[in-house]
């Protein structure tokens, strides 16, 4: 585990923040935090990175607990950027990566790291140049913020809401980003957001918050499951009998109070003539496409349900 977090809790006054969170991110994770602003992320992300202290609970980086003295030794491995990149925006790129090796306290091999990150996300157009980061766009700044996070060679990557604000062409930019990433160095994420439906496009496992409490742990394989087209087929007398005689032909079949169900794409004429050859009488048949979106609605108490 790269990341695990144990009822980890913050009170603000009388106001839980947090509340009993438990999340789970393993090494080659590319873990989606999916909740509404508002919900809690940031404040996680704070906890995990040293910002703010926890209420109650705890957590463990690289298997170190958050509260003994090695966490600062352990901390050297992440690279974060938390609501925003922490960019100065009259100095140029370059000048920005040598302020932040200057933080990190790394003197060697300057340059060479710095040609080798801007290389990396896509800025070494930037090494020579005198324009300063005002006059970036804002891909360009997220892609900077990116590469600053990566001078440290850091084995695990937190990124607080990076989409935000950005055109589609920069939206793309930071997902290829991410993903090259991940794939070449073998870099773990924490990619914050409050849009499910972007995420899908990169993460292999979510945490989805409310109201500062996980609602649900997920992996991709099973999101895509839950997404799937299913039909729900209802008989006059069935006895058990539906279920049985489905499950020889389709490969998801399931039991539900509303009848037997089927997951996956089916082919209705074929679904009726299977069932009328066999003699079974329909009574109700209901077919469901649910869409990443729905999912997310239903598991906070709204949309629709299958």
């Amino acid at each position: 585990m790269v990341l695990q977090t144990f009822n980890l809790s913050k009170r603000y006054g009388s106001q839980w923040a947090l509340k009993d969170v438990c999340m789970n991110v393993e090494k080659g994770d590319i873990y989606g935090f999916v909740g509404e602003n508002g919900s809690g992320k940031t404040t996680i992300i704070r906890l995990i990175t040293g910002l703010i202290s926890a209420t109650e609970g705890t957590f463990s980086l690289f298997g170190v607990d958050g509260k003994s003295k090695e966490i600062l030794n352990a901390r050297k491995k992440i690279g974060a950027i938390v609501e925003t990149p922490s960019i100065y925006l009259n100095m140029t790129a370059v000048d920005n990566l040598k302020m932040q090796l200057g933080v990190l306290g790394i003197r060697e091999n300057n340059q060479e790291k710095i040609e080798k990150v801007l290389t990396f996300v896509g800025l070494i157009d930037l090494l020579k140049s005198k324009k300063i980061a005002s006059n970036f766009s804002l891909g360009m700044r997220q892609r900077l913020g990116i590469a600053m996070a990566l001078l440290s060679e850091p084995e695990f990557i937190i990124l607080d809401e990076p989409m935000n604000g950005l055109d589609p062409a920069g939206i793309v930019e930071i997902r290829e980003l991410i993903l090259k990433l991940n794939r070449e160095n073998g870099i773990t994420f924490l990619i914050s957001s409050h849009i499910l439906s972007e995420l899908s496009l990169v993460a292999n496992k979510y945490g989805i918050i409310s109201k500062g409490k996980i609602v649900r742990e997920i992996t991709a394989k099973e999101l895509e499951r839950e997404c799937k087209p299913s039909v729900t087929i209802e008989v006059e007398n069935d006895g058990g009998k539906l279920f049985e005689f489905l499950t020889k032909i389709y490969g998801d079949v399931e039991q539900t109070s509303l009848g037997v169900k089927i997951t996956g794409e089916t082919q209705l004429n074929e679904l009726f003539a299977n069932l009328s050859s066999a003699g079974f009488i329909i009574k109700k048949v209901n077919t469901y496409v649910s869409t990443i979106e729905d999912f997310y609605l239903s598991l906070m108490g709204g949309g629709k349900n299958a």
